[in-house]
């Protein structure tokens, strides 16, 4: 995704402990990952480097659904979420190599699923596709097609807020602005309805 704008990129495993703190809310908990992600030194890294790190969890009612530990696992997942809203909340840390400080911002998405019947379910856990997948689906995949009459930011649920990471840098002196948004919809093939309210600063996802 980030390549879409022209962007070089490397990426960086943090190896972080991602167990869910006894009473940790799921908005907490997901801070509490991209910040801890994103503070883990990258020794390639030179100074001035931007690095970022994001983390997207998947909440029904208060509940953080990981990723499926088998098929099991990902059939009764899906057949909770179905015909139900859920939430994706994403958060993005950036900050600068060599700066501690860190630029935190967070994008939530009510995600409504559609009523899809067992045989669907199965024949999609059958692809394979669920099981490195938060809440056991892709939102993007053009087969199963999970969701219906979706009108949030699209890519956040995909794993990176593209709008929301335009917003954080450019709090960054000197910062070139980056045409994310039309990147995003290019790539997509999809026509965000919240595009400028998030530049615009808003709390919507």
């Amino acid at each position: 995704m980030i390549s879409w704008a022209g962007w070089q990129v490397e990426s960086a495993s943090p190896h972080i402990n991602e167990s869910i703190h006894p009473g940790e809310s799921p908005e907490v908990y997901v801070r509490r990952i991209a910040m801890e992600k994103c503070l883990k030194p990258i020794h390639l890294a030179r100074d001035g480097d931007t690095i970022f790190a994001a983390d997207t969890i998947v909440v029904a009612g208060e509940k953080i659904l990981g990723k499926p530990a088998d098929a099991d696992d990902a059939f009764e997942m899906l057949a909770n979420l179905r015909g139900k809203a859920h939430w994706v909340i994403t958060a993005l840390a950036v900050r600068k190599n060599g700066d501690e400080q860190i630029m935190l911002d967070i994008c939530r998405s009510e995600v409504k699923m559609r009523a899809y019947s067992n045989g669907e379910i199965q024949a999609y856990i059958d692809s394979g596709d669920p099981f490195d997948k938060a809440g056991a689906y892709a939102i993007q995949d053009a087969t199963f097609f999970p969701a219906e009459n979706f009108n949030g930011c699209f890519a956040s649920v995909m794993g990176l807020p593209l709008c929301h990471l335009e917003r954080t840098l450019r709090q960054y002196s000197g910062y070139p602005s980056t045409e994310w948004a039309k990147a995003c919809q290019k790539q997509l093939k999809y026509t965000c309805p919240i595009t400028a309210r998030v530049m615009a600063g808003e709390d919507i996802g």
